[in-house]
């Protein structure tokens, strides 16, 4: 029984050593890659903001409704005695002409204010789309690269920028002059430096380090032959080469969608890449061992599977089994491009999109104020129409309302000169 026990003991600290053993050791990287992408795509491809006027209107009109039954023209005040039958007998105006005068001008000031917001609100509106349209080509840039010019509006423009490598990659061909490797720098696009992590270049044989269905093109060259490094091997077992940048990045952004759960979609921008500085340098301090290194990536890397120096996308030396296979130099190193730009060209390009959109709130919460002074005034339009009932000076709440429609009796409180109008 004791060597049973010490038996599932020791195979249990076996499988959770294999199990810690095989997760990816850049796959806390990818998973920020994925929450940028996901949020960079929302600012280029989400949808404009749309003011709905219909509950404003609703209002405005309600508003409309206490300053007409509060008109001093008794052709009009009998108009709406037969339209609005209901409403009076529930809502009875002012009786006393003075009230009823007073009342008439108030409320119309309150109206004339609520039409004032809605057409303020009308002009936010654009105002917020307006944001959200100069925020795109910044964020469209630092996606795919400072050759674009204009955020497109059509679909073939949109594969036209997604087939031009040169401008997405420091070199479309080779890993090792875009990801930072010696005096090089690195961080022309997000897409430059998610290759340069998550995919690599010449190396032969190695294990994806992002995500298991993610692998360097050159990887099992007898399954699927090999390709550029903008094309990713994918699958698992069964490996397929994709047969272009463009399905490379489709299928990254497939393993996206299922990684991602919706508390990862904050669409909170500057908070994320302040996290993915937090990030630079990040691991064992025997994988990384020298600090003036700023490289990105295998943070989850463990001290048995060697040092991470150099990032040039090549075939590693570590070659035993397990997911840090022959990876270690598929990185992406900051340290020439922060020494020549205060930070990451991407992210510049990114917070300024970002202060685009925060300015979008801004403008979204003065609508949102708007709509409460709007609530706030249709409460002073039946404070204002009600008061005479409050103050008991003339009720006609008292008096029965068929009267009014009968020409025969004269209501007991309804003055005697509006009455002959009335008829």
């Amino acid at each position: 029984m004791v060597i049973g026990n010490f038996a599932l003991v020791t195979l249990f600290g076996l499988v959770f050593y294999v199990g810690s053993c095989s997760a990816q050791p850049s796959k806390d990287e990818f998973n920020l890659f994925c929450r940028i992408l996901w949020e960079v795509n929302y600012m280029i491809h989400g949808p404009e903001y749309v003011y709905d006027e219909t509950k404003d209107a609703e209002i405005v009109k309600e508003m409309q409704v206490l300053y007409n039954a509060t008109t001093d023209d008794m052709g009009d005040f009998r108009k709406m005695l037969w339209e609005r039958k209901d409403f009076f007998e529930k809502y009875p105006p002012p009786t006393d002409a003075k009230n009823r005068h007073v009342t008439h001008r108030e409320i119309g000031q309150l109206l004339m204010e609520g039409e004032k917001k809605i057409k303020e609100n009308r002009e936010l509106a654009e105002k917020v789309n307006q944001k959200m349209e100069e925020a795109k080509l910044p964020a469209t840039k630092g996606m795919y690269g400072d050759n674009v010019k204009g955020v497109p509006k059509e679909d073939g423009d949109w594969t036209a920028i997604l087939n031009d490598n040169a401008s997405i990659f420091g070199s479309a061909s080779r890993a090792e002059d875009s990801c930072g490797n010696g005096e090089k720098t690195a961080g022309k696009t997000l897409i430059n430096d998610l290759f340069c992590v998550c995919v690599g270049g010449e190396a032969d044989n190695a294990e994806g380090p992002c995500h298991p269905k993610i692998w360097p093109p050159k990887s099992w060259k007898d399954n699927g032959g090999t390709g550029e490094w903008t094309q990713i091997k994918y699958g698992t077992g069964n490996l397929k080469r994709t047969r272009s940048f463009l399905e490379s990045i489709e299928k990254i952004e497939k393993v996206c969608d299922t990684l991602l759960e919706e508390k990862d979609r904050t669409r909170n921008m500057p908070a994320l890449l302040d996290e993915y500085v937090k990030m630079i340098g990040k691991g064992d301090e025997n994988v990384k061992k020298n600090k003036e290194n700023k490289i990105f990536g295998h943070s989850g890397r463990s001290k048995e599977r060697g040092e991470v120096k150099e990032c040039d996308g090549r075939q590693g030396s570590q070659s035993a089994e397990g997911s840090g296979k022959n990876n270690e130099k598929i990185c992406v190193d900051y340290t020439a491009t922060l020494k020549q730009h205060k930070e990451i060209p991407w992210h510049t390009k990114f917070r300024e999109a970002s202060d685009k959109m925060d300015q979008t709130k801004h403008l979204e919460e003065k609508i949102l104020k708007n709509q409460a002074d709007l609530l706030l005034l249709k409460n002073k339009a039946w404070i204002a129409y009600t008061r005479e009932k409050e103050d008991d000076t003339a009720n006609l709440d008292d008096m029965n309302m068929s009267h009014l429609f009968d020409a025969t009796q004269p209501p007991p409180s309804f003055p005697l000169p509006h009455l002959l109008l009335i008829l």
